[in-house]
């Protein structure tokens, strides 16, 4: 059978996707702790009713314990949409938006558990007569709603943070490299690609390509680490060459040689580092 292309999701990874969602990772724990809840809690609200000599039908109980749970199930999309929506506000606006929406639940919930009891004991040909005034009532269940609320913020939170994928820090680009060349208040600054060699000059060293010459007070030995990843290399115990700039060698009897460079220019080049060149040169 089709399975509908590369457009479309199978089914396990669509569940794969979902499970990846704190809002639907919240949805199953309180759905799944809530039914089990339920469960232990209609079992022994039942035995509790009948040690106190005031036995309780099975299925009122399970009336009582399940209509809790199921106005919470269906208020559980709106808390999760608050929390969403107070995830990014200060913290001042997350805990009175919290504070207030609480409160809103709690009442929605004791109204809706409360015609869900009556709509259950309606159909069972029994009158449903919550103990106590409303206002009381209210308040009993403010109590617990308190901490199912916090519980439901809490398993959210816990489900955001796992599931959230740590932002790939991107590594700052390096910046152009340069070589700067001061002579009192004069800076010059030149890129190395700019550099055919360097030739030593004293205290000084001389920078010669296209753009003419400079003079920096370095040494040879600072020159060849600073310019050594870009290509140059030590060919004479005074000179340090572009390997790109260079056209041909020519090695004399005496195992010296010269580099004809792309400009024409000639530099002598001594046979103890001969070997630097490589064997493409």
């Amino acid at each position: 059978m089709p399975n509908g292309g590369n457009s479309g999701l199978s089914g396990a990874q669509l569940l794969a996707s979902r499970l990846g969602d704190p809002r639907v990772i919240t949805a199953l724990a309180f759905a799944g702790f809530g039914l089990l809840h339920v469960v232990v809690n209609a079992a022994s609200l039942v035995d509790q009713r009948r040690a106190l000599g005031r036995p309780i039908e099975v299925w009122q109980a399970w009336v009582l314990e399940g209509t809790s749970f199921a106005a919470w199930l269906i208020l559980l999309p709106i808390v999760l949409a608050l929390t969403l929506r107070l995830a990014t506000r200060p913290v001042w606006q997350v805990f009175v938006g919290h504070a207030l929406g609480y409160l809103a639940v709690s009442l929605a919930h004791t109204a809706l558990m409360t015609a869900l009891r009556s709509a259950a004991y309606a159909v069972g040909g029994v009158d449903y007569d919550p103990l106590g005034p409303w206002s009381e009532r209210m308040l009993f269940e403010a109590r617990k709603d308190m901490i199912t609320y916090a519980s439901i913020l809490a398993v959210f939170l816990l489900a955001r943070k796992l599931t959230s994928r740590p932002v790939a820090r991107q590594p700052l680009p390096s910046p152009a490299a340069v070589i700067e060349v001061r002579d009192g208040s004069r800076l010059v600054i030149l890129k190395p690609g700019e550099v055919d060699w360097v030739s030593a000059a004293g205290n000084y060293v001389e920078l010669c390509g296209s753009f003419g010459s400079e003079l920096a007070r370095r040494t040879m030995a600072e020159m060849e680490t600073e310019l050594d990843p870009h290509g140059f290399i030590r060919v004479h115990r005074s000179h340090l060459v572009r390997r790109d700039a260079i056209a041909r060698t020519e090695t004399r009897k005496s195992g010296d040689f010269d580099i004809t460079l792309r400009s024409g220019v000639v530099i002598s080049g001594s046979r103890r580092f001969r070997h630097r060149l490589g064997g493409g040169v």
